[in-house]
């Protein structure tokens, strides 16, 4: 152990010594680009961001494809994204060809959109990154990051038919993986594809038995189909099989609170909060089916987890209040009623509950 912490050190020493020489070498010859570049990777290296920007900034009319990649990762260090970008692009504009700069382009104008607050500028700069990793692609079409970078960024745009187009496309380059059936699985069952959604669901499940989401959506495609039996069939066979799954057994409980059948729907969904206690939806899968078999008590500290969790609760949580106090629960009704209204203020939630609702 000593002679490792000993090497660490004689290492340490070495690098600054040579990082001592560079500064020295560049102070005799400004000029000398490698020396310059070879120093900003040392000051990299030791996160010195602000150096590297210092020795590079004012070079990039004469940088290699190595000054311009630790210029744009010291900006990226700093969370200049802007300026990653427009170093990024300079890059490009040199070398249009090279399929790994435009991922890196691309990757720098996601990175720029997550913290622009103008929708518009927002969008501008999504599409700017959806352009390059396209790009990315088209030069090297079995480039799988940069696939799954642009697959990833279509996702979370909700870009549902361009992601579904790309998927097909990915499939038909790399093949049945997983991963892209199950992303068709879950935008064809959310997207109302139904046909489509049960067979890239089944495939899914295929290919990832143990991937628990995919039987969830294969239900709920089923469902939507008006296949009530078959869909009750698969989601209790899946609740067995995943009992620790909060999705599929917070699922279950909704088929079953749909049906009205209050008990079964409870104990689903106390499995669900055994499997994630945090889980907001699950809590107001149980505060209601409490609530209908007449645990109003016990209903209530679920209410308030739900509407902590998900304003659009409070709606349901106050009408619960207001059928309260119309049986003649008054003061029960009126805690109802204050607990929702305290969650409706701290979210500024606006209530859509009719008075007759509240019990007026």
């Amino acid at each position: 152990m000593t002679q490792f912490l000993l090497g660490i050190i004689f290492s340490l020493q070495a690098m600054a010594q040579s990082q001592e020489a560079m500064e020295k070498d560049l102070v005799a010859n400004p000029n000398h680009l490698s020396t310059r570049i070879r120093l900003a990777n040392a000051y990299l290296q030791n996160a010195r961001a602000q150096k590297v920007i210092d020795l590079l900034n004012s070079y990039t009319d004469q940088l290699p494809a190595p000054g311009f990649l630790a210029l744009a990762s010291a900006y990226s260090t700093r969370e200049d994204y802007s300026n990653e970008t427009r170093v990024l692009n300079l890059l490009v504009s040199k070398d249009n060809e090279n399929f790994q700069w435009h991922v890196l382009l691309g990757q720098a104008f996601i990175k720029q959109a997550s913290v622009t607050k103008d929708s518009e500028k927002r969008k501008d700069l999504e599409v700017s990154a959806i352009q390059h990793l396209r790009r990315c692609l088209a030069l090297n079409p079995t480039y799988k990051a940069g696939f799954n970078i642009l697959m990833t960024t279509l996702l979370q745009m909700k870009a549902n038919n361009e992601a579904r187009e790309l998927i097909n496309e990915g499939i038909g380059k790399f093949g049945n993986r997983p991963e892209l059936f199950r992303e068709l699985c879950r935008l064809d069952s959310n997207d109302g594809f139904l046909d489509q959604a049960v067979t890239n669901c089944r495939t899914a499940i295929q290919l990832a038995p143990q991937y628990p989401d995919n039987y969830v959506f294969l239900v709920q495609a089923l469902g939507d189909q008006g296949e009530d039996k078959l869909a009750e069939t698969d989601i209790v066979s899946a609740a067995k099989k995943f009992p620790k799954s909060e999705f599929i057994q917070w699922a279950a409980g909704m088929m079953y609170l749909k049906k009205k059948n209050w008990p079964v729907a409870g104990r689903y969904f106390n499995s669900a909060l055994a499997a994630d206690g945090t889980a907001g939806r699950s809590h107001f899968g149980l505060a209601q089916a409490q609530f209908e078999i007449g645990d109003d008590i016990k209903a209530l500290p679920h209410f308030i987890k739900a509407c902590q969790e998900d304003a659009k609760t409070i709606d349901t949580f106050l009408a619960a209040g207001g059928r309260l106090k119309q049986k003649g629960k008054q003061k029960l009704g009126e805690e109802f009623v204050h607990h929702a209204s305290v969650c409706a203020e701290r979210s500024r939630y606006s209530l859509r509950v009719t008075p007759q609702q509240l019990g007026f």
